[in-house]
């Protein structure tokens, strides 16, 4: 593409994959620590997060509207990538290595209440009741579309060398935009943002390799909704642990 990457195309850069994690990792610490998540406060959450999460994408694709470039470059073709032998394998892993990570956390809090109770602490966020699903589809889906347009779309389009003057792998669109979103989610702790830069290269290559936005805002969204599904059926038997214990209880007052 002719005259990129421009000075717009910096600024961008500057405000979504420095400014913007920043601050969102400093805000999402605080939330976490002062607020209370209650039903109606995760509802609003998932809201806010995805009207956010839209009006920063569209900031994106507006500035890369207005400088008239090809929309193909961005990711917006075809939904099957283009390179299936090399992408199929790339998304078996990293869906192989989600589903590892969601079955070794499923068997932790398996071990007893205390292990359910120090997950549900760390993780209010999430969803706690079907009724809250909808909201949290939501979110997924926005997640899903608009995190990828500004991390895989634009992000790993500008860090690409044979799209900027330069020459070799695209080490760089790989791992750059992988580590601003890790550290988008600072306030989920250590651990977490380590999964979500392994998972955020997979991400990466699976874009470079198959060229189709579509491909990895499906592949996102399946990791958020799968990963809210498991913390919903932790958050019941938590539930139903508790209320078991207040019928013991309450048992025994009455003996």
């Amino acid at each position: 593409m002719e005259s990129f990457p421009s000075l717009i195309d910096h600024l961008v850069v500057i405000f979504f994959g420095w400014a913007m994690p920043l601050l969102s990792s400093l805000q999402g610490r605080k939330a976490i620590r002062v607020v209370v998540f209650s039903e109606p406060v995760r509802k609003r959450f998932y809201l806010s997060n995805s009207l956010t999460l839209s009006a920063f994408a569209s900031i994106v694709l507006l500035t890369w509207q207005w400088q008239q470039r090809p929309w193909e470059a961005m990711g917006f073709r075809g939904f099957l990538p283009a390179q299936p032998r090399i992408v199929v394998p790339l998304t078996l892993l990293l869906l192989f290595l989600f589903g590892i990570d969601l079955w070794r956390g499923w068997r932790h809090t398996m071990r007893g209440a205390a292990e359910r109770s120090d997950l549900l602490r760390k993780t209010p966020f999430l969803p706690r009741q079907p009724r809250e699903l909808p909201y949290y589809i939501l979110m997924c889906a926005s997640a899903g579309i608009f995190e990828e347009v500004i991390y895989r779309g634009f992000m790993v389009t500008y860090f690409l060398p044979d799209l900027n003057g330069r020459e070799g792998w695209p080490f760089l669109a790989m791992g750059v935009p992988a580590l601003l979103f890790s550290l988008a989610h600072y306030y989920q702790g250590w651990a977490s943002m380590g999964k979500i830069l392994l998972l955020s290269v997979l991400l990466a290559m699976i874009f470079i390799w198959g060229g189709s936005l579509g491909w990895v805002m499906a592949l996102h969204f399946t990791i958020d909704f799968a990963t809210g599904l498991s913390m919903m059926r932790i958050a019941r038997l938590a539930d139903e642990e508790r209320r078991r214990a207040q019928r013991e209880q309450a048992s025994a007052l009455q003996a």
